[in-house]
C-alpha cells in the first residue's frame, strides 16, 4: 500500500471538508443578515439577568428564537459572563432593531434581534448570532424566528463543540437517549435530546419517533409538520435508523417525551448510511 498517497489523499479531504463548513457558516451569516425586519435604530439602556434588553424607547425586547439561561440552573460565574457578555457590547449603545413579528408576547417584549452597526454604515452581526456562538444561549425554535433557525444552528453547533458557555453547564449538555436518570431529573425542562430512531410510528394526527433503547424517550410530531420537515431534508418517514438530536420541553407524564411543532426542533446528527451507522430495530 502506498502510504504516502493516502496520507496526501487524507489531507485533500480535510480541506474539502474545511472548506465546505467554511461556505456552511457564510451561507448561514447571509442567512441570518436577512432574517428580521429593520426597525429603526434605538439605544439600549439596560439588559437585565434573562438576557432581556431594555431600549431607550421603554420597549423591552426578548430575542426570539432563544433560550436564555435560567439563572438557578448554572453557576453564577456563567451567568455573570453571559451577561457581561451582552452588557458590554450593548448598553448605551445605538443598535438596529430588527422585529420578527409585529406583536408583543404576553409579557409586552417586543419579538426581535438586534445588530450593531459597522463603521460602514452596514448592519453587523446580531446579537443573537454573538450569544450562540460564544455558548451563552441556545436555539429554541419559534414560529416567528424560522427564518432563521438553521444559520442558528450552524453557529450554535460551534459553541457546542467547544464547550463553551451553557455547554460545560450540566444542566445544558445534550442528553443521550440511553440516560434514563437524566431524563426523568430534566421534567419540565427545556432539553436537547440525542439518540436513534427505532422505529417510526404513524398515528391520525401525531407522528412518534421511538428512540433507542425500548423504553428511551418519544419524539412526538404533529402531521401538519410533515410537509415543512420534508422540505427541510427530513421527512419523517426516513428517520428510521438516522441518529438525530431533539429538542423541546419534556414531558414525562407518561414516559419522557418531546412535542415538536417546529422543524427545526429535529436535526440529523449522522445520517443511516454513514460509515458506522446501525440499521434500526424493528
Amino acid at each position: 500500500m502506498d502510504f504516502g498517497l493516502a496520507h496526501r489523499l487524507r489531507q485533500q479531504f480535510a480541506r474539502l471538508i474545511a472548506g465546505v463548513a467554511c461556505l456552511a457558516i457564510g451561507a448561514a451569516a447571509r442567512a441570518e443578515a436577512d432574517c428580521g425586519t429593520p426597525s429603526g435604530t434605538w439605544r439600549v439602556v439596560a439588559v437585565d439577568e434573562r438576557l432581556d434588553i431594555a431600549l431607550q424607547d421603554g420597549r423591552l425586547v426578548r430575542l426570539v428564537g432563544l433560550e436564555a439561561f435560567d439563572p438557578t440552573r448554572v453557576s453564577p460565574e456563567t451567568a455573570g459572563a453571559a451577561r457581561q457578555f451582552l452588557t458590554e457590547r450593548l448598553l448605551g449603545r445605538d443598535v438596529e432593531l430588527k422585529l420578527l413579528a409585529s406583536g408583543t408576547d404576553r409579557w409586552g417584549r417586543a419579538l426581535a434581534d438586534l445588530s450593531l452597526p459597522e463603521p460602514s454604515g452596514e448592519a453587523g452581526s446580531t446579537v443573537a448570532m454573538a450569544l450562540l456562538s460564544a455558548g451563552y444561549a441556545r436555539v429554541r425554535p419559534e414560529f416567528e424566528a424560522r427564518d432563521c433557525a438553521a444559520a442558528r444552528l450552524a453557529v450554535e453547533d460551534g459553541a457546542r463543540r467547544a464547550g463553551l458557555g451553557l455547554w460545560s453547564e450540566p444542566d445544558y449538555t445534550v442528553i443521550q437517549s440511553s440516560d434514563a436518570a437524566a431524563l426523568r431529573s430534566r421534567d419540565g425542562q427545556f432539553v436537547v435530546i440525542e439518540g436513534r430512531v427505532r422505529r417510526v410510528g404513524f398515528g391520525r394526527s401525531r407522528l412518534y419517533l421511538d428512540l433507542v433503547p425500548r423504553d428511551g424517550p418519544t419524539i412526538v410530531v404533529a402531521r401538519k409538520l410533515e410537509s415543512a420537515l420534508v422540505r427541510a431534508g427530513r421527512p419523517v418517514d426516513m428517520l428510521a435508523g438516522q441518529t438525530i438530536r431533539a429538542r423541546g420541553a419534556l414531558d414525562d407524564r407518561i414516559g419522557p417525551r418531546i412535542e415538536i411543532n417546529e422543524p427545526a426542533m429535529i436535526e440529523i446528527v449522522r445520517p443511516l448510511e454513514a460509515p458506522g451507522a446501525e440499521n434500526p430495530r424493528r
